[in-house]
């Protein structure tokens, strides 16, 4: 009964026929459970609905679960909501809206779905019920719910409610001092309205960095046809502010560009104008427009896809090229990058900065840059190309009063597998050079006090292995660490009684920064939690580590940053214990 399970985005294959629905039936469908009723937890029938002999509705709970399955005419394969059901669940809610469907319990919005066609064809269903249903409710009609928008205090790492609710691509945009955060608003890692992605741009912001406000959907999905609405970007030209964005198709068929419109950046109404790229672009796969005006005049539109002229054809993912005078109609150009990876360039961002122009994108999800000295290439590739680690999400950046915020997601699963996740902000600076290095954003980052210990480990004559406690507790530390050996590797080690511990093992003669369970083998022991190439490992090296749950965040000497997951939470109530550890070396370690 749960929704099928499709292969990603853009090789998803739809076999069956689909009938979408416009303007189709609404409806709510209420019911409350008896008092004596609600002590059940096992599996047991609670509602199914009766229209010509068939149940279009069944919801029943199991294990805590609640499930509500609906069958529709328009697709054969049904859709199935969840929310959290126990003893003191009172209430239950199911709201048909036609391009979308929702799942409520005791006036909270649990769950949602976007179905293909319409579920009930009468306007007075025969409903059954359990005798633990007290009473039901059918209106022919949906009522419109106030919706609270939230203030925002710890932002780092933040989602809405992670594992349900999750931050994925990031679109910032700043206006007049205001930090403007659009995400894409992901419910079931991606596997929403049958593996399309069902996103809908969110929208948070802030002056300050610190505080956030939460802000109404700025685009959602309002047609069955529409699988999902892709990451874009946001202009603004003169007093109106532009949402570009891709709509992916629920039937395979060419992605459609559009945009929306506003004009106090928080409420948008799409246009209802859409076109789409041509050959030789392949058309399915189209997706993140970001939109910029260039020193040309004109505006320019790069956009994620195929060149299908390109050899060979293994690596022909690109950024198309379109040009406009008005922001509505575009000219296609030929490719603005080919980078040569063997996927698609993502979720890519444009900016000048000091006279420097960049170029950011990702290639299975993890950021890159380039960077030139004229507003359309050439293009430079840095020795160290990577925006973070490999971890670090689709990110895109903003100017916030002369600085460059970048805003990406960390997935909930460890390596990255999944989609969707946490918040993680980075500052980026420049060096004299044009390169880029990533920080800490300070605003976001706890304050230290004075050094409060001081370790010396050495091993450099001897040989082997020697470590030390730091301190016990605590989920951030701030290190400086002395070592004038290219040879062997030393770090901080960290973890909680009886779960595991990791190390964080610097290794100057590799270049290298990464995180490993503590005493594995630094190389035999593969990992996707590892900076490469990093320069400063001799000599004095600063450290900043950050715990937050189940989330690892580290900056090196202020221009390298990691942010991944572990396997287990580390912190809340539990006693981290710190050390320190050298191997074939010398180390002076100042902690705080």
């Amino acid at each position: 009964m749960g929704a099928a399970v499709t292969r990603p985005f853009p090789y998803i294959e739809r076999k069956e026929k689909m009938d979408f629905v416009e303007n189709g039936n609404r409806w709510t469908l209420k019911f409350f459970l008896k008092e004596s009723g609600r002590d059940f937890l096992k599996e047991k029938e609670l509602l199914w609905v009766e229209e010509k002999g068939e149940n279009p509705i069944c919801i029943w709970c199991e294990d805590g679960i609640l499930y509500a399955v609906l069958k529709m005419n328009g697709t054969d394969t049904p859709l199935t909501l969840k929310a959290e059901f126990g003893p003191e669940t009172k209430e239950v809610e199911l709201v048909w809206l036609g391009f979308r469907t929702e799942l409520w319990t005791d006036g909270k919005l649990r769950d949602e779905e976007w179905p293909v066609g319409d579920c009930l064809e009468s306007r007075e269903p025969i409903i059954h019920s359990a005798e633990t249903v007290e009473k039901k409710e059918w209106f022919d009609f949906v009522q419109k719910k106030k919706t609270e928008h939230a203030l925002i205090n710890n932002i780092q790492y933040w989602a809405p409610e992670l594992g349900k609710n999750n931050v994925g691509d990031c679109m910032p945009f700043s206006d007049q001092g205001i930090y403007h955060l659009f995400y894409l608003k992901d419910r079931h890692q991606h596997q929403s309205k049958w593996g399309k992605g069902a996103h809908q741009f969110a929208h948070i912001s802030s002056t300050d960095l610190i505080h956030w406000q939460e802000h109404p959907l700025a685009v959602e999905i309002t047609h069955q046809w529409e699988g999902s609405i892709c990451t874009g970007s946001v202009i603004r030209a003169d007093d109106t502010y532009y949402i570009f964005y891709a709509v992916r198709m629920m039937d395979g068929g060419s992605a459609k560009i559009s945009w929306a419109t506003s004009r106090d950046c928080i409420h948008f109404v799409k246009s209802e104008q859409y076109f789409t790229l041509t050959a030789p672009y392949e058309t399915t796969s189209v997706r993140d427009p970001e939109v910029f005006l260039g020193k040309d005049g004109k505006y320019h539109m790069l956009v994620t896809t195929n060149w299908e002229m390109a050899e060979p054809v293994e690596r022909n993912g690109c950024l198309a090229h379109l040009v406009s005078d008005d922001l509505r109609n575009w000219e296609q150009k030929e490719p603005f990058l080919i980078p040569g990876y063997t996927d698609q360039p993502e979720c890519c961002d444009y900016f000048e900065w000091n006279g420097w122009y960049y170029l950011i994108f990702s290639n299975y999800g993890t950021a890159k840059y380039r960077y030139s000295e004229h507003p359309f290439g050439p293009w430079l590739c840095p020795e160290n190309e990577i925006i973070d680690g490999l971890l670090y999400r689709v990110p895109k950046t903003a100017d916030f009063h002369g600085r460059r915020i970048a805003a990406g997601f960390l997935c909930i699963n460890t390596e990255g597998s999944s989609y969707a996740g946490s918040l993680v902000l980075r500052e980026l600076k420049q060096h004299g050079d044009g390169t880029l290095k990533t920080c800490f954003v300070k605003e976001l980052t706890p304050e230290y006090n004075t050094f409060e210990k001081k370790i010396i480990l050495d091993t450099e004559y001897l040989g082997g292995y020697c470590d030390r406690k730091i301190r016990d507790g605590g989920d951030h530390l701030h290190a400086v660490i002395r070592s004038n050996n290219n040879s062997g590797s030393f770090g901080i080690t960290f973890g909680v009684p009886g779960k595991q511990t990791y190390e964080i093992r610097f290794a100057p003669a590799l270049k290298t920064v990464g995180v490993y369970p503590e005493h594995s083998n630094l190389y035999y022991f593969p990992t996707k939690r590892i900076l490469l190439g990093v320069d400063g490992l001799k000599g004095e090296c600063r450290l900043e580590i950050i715990l937050a749950d189940d989330i690892l965040d580290i900056c090196v000497n202020e221009e390298r940053t990691l942010v991944c997951r572990l396997e287990e939470k580390q912190t809340g109530e539990q006693n981290i214990k710190w050390g320190c550890f050298v191997k074939d070396c010398r180390a002076e370690f100042e902690v705080k």
